[in-house]
């Protein structure tokens, strides 16, 4: 089995060779072409890798298929190209990003109290609150957001996301 025939998007569509660059990016490739893993079909493969890596590499490498398949949506939907470099260099960067508050939160002895938990607080009478979140990409100039509107019953009033 090529390296291409595991690339989870159409040959038609020519992104086998930007999988197979991206794993490489991701520092993947030896999981890649490793012997073990040469299975007839994608899946069969997926559980290969799931039975016999550390479950820190078969986290990058799940980090790294959800790159590889949400790489043409992007394009599609937001006109963001990535070349393969960046699509692995994404996935090593999430994965490092998710490891690091996993580890944050399993090295807390002292757990979280409910004091502790934030809680949303609906707007006195006549009033409506409007809960925002945004998000960026850091270094892709790409942001986004939302906004929530409620009233003081608590109830959805409108939403906007961009």
């Amino acid at each position: 089995m090529s390296p291409d025939s595991f690339s989870f998007v159409g040959k038609a569509s020519g992104m086998c060779a930007v999988a197979r660059d991206s794993w490489s990016a991701a520092g993947l490739s030896s999981v890649l072409h490793n012997a073990t893993y040469q299975q007839t079909n994608a899946m069969d493969r997926v559980f290969a890798i799931c039975s016999n890596e550390s479950s820190d590499t078969v986290g990058r490498v799940a980090m790294l298929l959800w790159c590889i398949w949400h790489n043409p949506n992007d394009k599609l939907w937001n006109d963001n190209i990535q070349l393969p470099r960046q699509i692995g260099r994404h996935a090593f960067d999430a994965w490092n990003d998710w490891y690091s508050v996993h580890k944050l939160q399993s090295n807390n002895v002292s757990g979280t109290t409910e004091a502790d938990l934030v809680r949303w607080e609906k707007p006195t009478l006549d009033w409506v609150k409007c809960n925002v979140d945004v998000a960026f990409v850091s270094g892709s100039g790409r942001t986004s957001m939302g906004l929530c509107f409620r009233d003081n019953s608590g109830h959805f009033m409108a939403g906007i996301t961009q």
